[in-house]
């Protein structure tokens, strides 16, 4: 068995896990944004300030009290100190504000699109080259 088609297959292996993780995330993510699990809780925002984001770009940050239970909250959101808006948690935690417009819903069920075609491209290869492993070196034994 060639070293370089073992590589090539957990090489593959591994990126499809990887794109298959990028998938997940947008589904949750996605899923969050759009309240579909219908746990969005009330926050009036208190404070908001900006916070620089990765590669020089910045987002506005707000906290507030959750009305239900006064707990506080931490927002990414574009809003002002007073506005009560809806937000909903992630499954890693972080609160996202729930927002269920047309564009929304587009980004949503689009966003998990590329990175699902990438895993199953990313599969076929692995497959591929996994059964090139396997296969015995007819060429090579007939000469």
């Amino acid at each position: 068995m060639p070293k370089g088609r073992i590589l090539a297959v957990v090489g593959y292996a591994a990126l499809t896990l990887l794109c298959a993780a990028a998938t997940a995330w947008t589904v949750f993510d996605g899923i969050a944004r759009l309240n579909l699990l219908e746990n969005a809780v009330e926050v009036r925002l208190t404070e908001c300030h900006r916070e620089d984001g990765a590669r020089g770009t910045t987002h506005t940050a707000c906290s507030g009290q959750n009305i239900a239970n006064a707990g506080t909250i931490k927002v990414t959101y574009d809003g002002y100190p007073g506005e009560t808006i809806r937000a909903a948690q992630k499954p890693w935690g972080s609160y996202e504000a729930v927002d269920t417009g047309f564009v929304s819903w587009g980004i949503a069920v689009l966003m998990p699109v590329l990175p699902f075609g990438a895993t199953v491209a990313a599969g076929a290869l692995a497959v591929r080259e996994f059964r090139r492993v396997r296969q015995p070196a007819t060429s090579d034994s007939a000469a």
